[in-house]
């Protein structure tokens, strides 16, 4: 056969032109037929005679699939961080900077933040609290902030005002008083109450303030003597320790005396068992109140203490002989009330405390009734009994109260704290 384009004679079976490479007409249909034949067979591929590839050999081969890539890696579980001690301290100590430790607490919260800081960088991302450290140096920062600003001006007051310690002593006669009102007024310091005075009144006042020295004015009027004691000055500090304002005051015994106190910041202390004392009125905003009522006071009618912040310790172990009214509430703090004195008339009282515990001695020989209640804390009344509960508190009485004569009716409430009714043995 030969090839219609370039006429070059073609061998039996040649599908395509050995010259130009051209399709064979003839052979076509042929080859085709003996290619299905072999494939039918499972023979190999068909070689020609002189060993050349058959036409199916010479299509251009398929290429092969490409590879599928590879998933990426799984990541890494993140690992735990541990905080740092050190900034957990430093927070700490800022925040008592301010609540109780100024200063100091300040100083250390900064060195312990800066300690803090440097270890987090250091491990690598392995131990975290970076922001609390941050936290506790700021707020060390801000406290001494305010501790210079108030030095700024302290020590310039401490300069012009505060000089050598002085004390004088002042009496009053009684100039024909029946009986006295007498009321102290002392901004910060200590005060000291008792009896005994040769004068009506006596005071003894040591200072280091110069403009402390008490003012006292006096006068009588239709048998009535009316006494005002009052801190001079009007700058007011906190009880520092090289400040110095004590008051040390004494009464005329017999004669019949009501007495205020009213003490923005100072501790108290009133020994009024000897004197002729018919009402006692303490309002304290910050100090600790002590007083021994525990004398021969058959004239007392009423006593009231109010204090902000402190203590109350208040001993009535005395003989009283008229109708009392006591009141004793305090927003901060302990209450220690003793009600085991001899009592010839009834007693009223209410006792509060916002936060706070409160004893009270209670005695066997008299009826006493108590209704207690409390918020947050434990009632215990061993040896009483409960007479009946409702909302507003259990009802306690001792065993002498169904018969008695005399009783002592006492109202206890108490927000945060314990009351303990302790039963005289």
């Amino acid at each position: 056969m030969l090839c219609e384009k370039c006429g070059k004679e073609a061998k039996p079976g040649d599908v395509f032109c050995r010259q130009c490479g051209s399709r064979l007409a003839g052979e076509e249909q042929a080859a085709a037929e003996e290619g299905g034949a072999a494939a039918e067979e499972g023979a190999p591929e068909a070689e020609t005679a002189a060993g050349e590839p058959a036409a199916a050999a010479l299509l251009p081969p398929t290429p092969p699939p490409a590879p599928t890539p590879p998933y990426p890696p799984a990541a890494p579980k993140p690992r735990a961080v541990k905080t740092s001690a050190w900034a957990v301290a430093s927070l700490v100590l800022g925040i008592l900077s301010f609540l109780c430790l100024p200063f100091i607490a300040a100083i250390v919260a900064i060195v312990f933040g800066a300690i803090a800081k440097r270890g987090i960088k250091d491990s690598r991302g392995e131990m975290g609290g970076s922001g609390l450290a941050t936290t506790g140096i700021v707020l060390g920062i801000v406290n001494l902030s305010i501790l210079l600003i108030l030095a700024a001006f302290a020590v310039p007051w401490t300069i012009i005002n505060i000089g050598s310690t002085q004390t004088v002593t002042r009496t009053v006669a009684t100039q024909g008083a029946d009986s006295v009102n007498a009321t102290l007024d002392m901004d910060s310091g200590e005060l000291n109450v008792g009896g005994g005075a040769s004068d009506m009144f006596k005071g003894t006042f040591t200072y280091n303030v110069k403009r402390w020295e008490p003012e006292i004015e006096y006068g009588v009027r239709q048998g009535q003597g009316e006494l005002s004691i009052r801190q001079g000055g009007s700058w007011w500090l906190p009880n520092l320790w090289f400040i110095r304002n004590e008051w040390d005051v004494s009464f005329k015994d017999n004669i019949p005396l009501d007495l205020s106190a009213r003490l923005s910041s100072a501790d108290s202390y009133f020994d009024l068992r000897t004197l002729s004392l018919r009402s006692l009125d303490v309002d304290v905003s910050s100090g600790a109140v002590s007083a021994d009522l525990s004398g021969d006071l058959p004239d007392l009618r009423s006593v009231s203490i109010d204090g902000s912040s402190g203590n109350v310790n208040l001993d009535m172990k005395g003989r009283y002989q008229t109708y009392i009214q006591l009141d004793v509430d305090v927003s901060s703090g302990n209450i220690d009330l003793d009600l085991l004195g001899d009592w010839e008339s009834a007693l009223s009282a209410s006792i509060e405390a916002s936060s706070g515990n409160v004893v009270i001695n209670i005695p066997e020989d008299v009826g006493v009734r108590v209704r207690a209640s409390t918020s947050s804390g434990d009632i215990k009344a061993p040896g009483m009994k409960v007479d009946s509960e409702d909302g507003d508190g259990a009802v306690y009485v001792n065993d002498a109260f169904r018969n008695a004569v005399i009783t002592l009716q006492i109202d206890v409430e108490v927000s945060s704290g314990n009351i303990s009714l302790l039963l005289e043995e």
